[in-house]
């Protein structure tokens, strides 16, 4: 709050043409990207906090956060003032509905024209396939894993929310001791999730990598990548394990139609460990699809998810504002 009221004041001393914020970060920008819903990610999050070990003084700053954050979407999309033209760039068709029930203000006309949705990208040559012979086998002997091993990759914090639970019981499903969960970031609020394993007695086939800022090397050493989220805008590791060359199974939330299409580039998957367990065995028992399905994966990602045509989408949004 205290960043958002500095910020707008230090903005409005100079004469920029065109203020570009991600998300309500500041209530005079022209042109907001929309990662994420508030209200809405907020309904899929709150159920699954209550069974989270956090600390009082935690819960008591997701309580503030959330009230700030919608607080502040609310008024920075709502609010009209000296701001002229506006454009809403939400990351995926599921992000825009959200955001125009929420906030139908944002639309300026009954067409919405000034809601445009751009997605979010991979950079091409750091996630690629040609990342495989470079760091597959090095990745996997550091992590004690076998070349014969067929590797899920998990990514990401906010554990519950995306699943990692659901993940750890298809895994005790699974009667294939080649199959292992490499996991990879860090949930400092759900520490408990990392003794499940044992609990399962499935903690040999399971791999915590921790927080990464080389992940490209750890999508690398995986075969698949599984992330069954209840809550997305438009999931950037879930397109960046794409563009790697790796199928992706993930749950039906916003963006999952647009990467995955009519099951193109991997899998829509269910909440549900025995779905879960199904789909990954459907790759892992057939080689042929898993290459096939890789090869598209990178193909989609290529046409369709990269930062070259996110910044010409973008670039041409400001044109639009400076010819308005």
């Amino acid at each position: 709050m205290s960043f958002r009221w500095l910020l707008d004041r230090q903005i409005l001393r100079h004469g920029y043409d065109i203020i570009h914020s991600a998300g309500p970060n500041t209530d005079v920008a022209n042109v907001y990207t929309i990662q994420t819903v508030h209200p809405c990610k907020m309904a899929q999050l709150n159920p699954m906090r209550v069974g989270a070990t956090a600390s009082r003084l935690r819960r008591f700053c997701w309580e503030r956060y959330d009230r700030a954050v919608t607080a502040a979407e609310r008024v920075a999309y709502t609010s009209r003032g000296p701001l002229g033209p506006r454009y809403f760039l939400p990351v995926s068709g599921g992000t825009r509905d959200e955001l125009i029930k929420h906030y139908p203000d944002t639309k300026s006309d009954s067409a919405g024209s000034n809601v445009v949705v751009i997605p979010n990208g991979a950079d091409l040559e750091t996630f690629s396939p040609m990342q495989r012979p470079l760091h597959r086998e090095a990745v996997r002997r550091s992590l004690e894993l076998a070349d014969e091993d067929f590797v899920l990759v998990f990514s990401g914090g906010d554990w519950r929310r995306k699943g990692l639970d659901l993940l750890f019981e298809a895994i005790r499903l699974i009667d294939d001791p080649r199959v292992k969960l490499l996991v990879v970031g860090h949930d400092r609020a759900d520490q408990d999730l990392r003794y499940r394993p044992a609990k399962l007695g499935i903690e040999w086939r399971i791999r915590f990598a921790g927080f990464r800022s080389d992940i490209e090397k750890y999508y690398a050493a995986g075969d698949l990548f599984v992330f069954p989220t209840s809550y997305e805008a438009f999931s950037l590791a879930s397109i960046e394990a794409a563009a790697s060359g790796l199928p992706v199974l993930m749950t039906d939330v916003s963006g999952a139609k647009e990467l995955i299409g009519d099951n193109v580039t991997g899998a829509i998957i269910r909440r549900d460990p025995k779905d879960i367990a199904e789909q990954v065995l459907r790759f892992v028992n057939n080689r042929p699809l898993l290459l096939e399905t890789s090869r598209r994966a990178r193909q989609r990602v290529e046409e369709q998810f990269h930062w070259d045509r996110v910044a010409s989408d973008t670039l041409q949004i400001y044109r639009n504002l400076v010819a308005r």
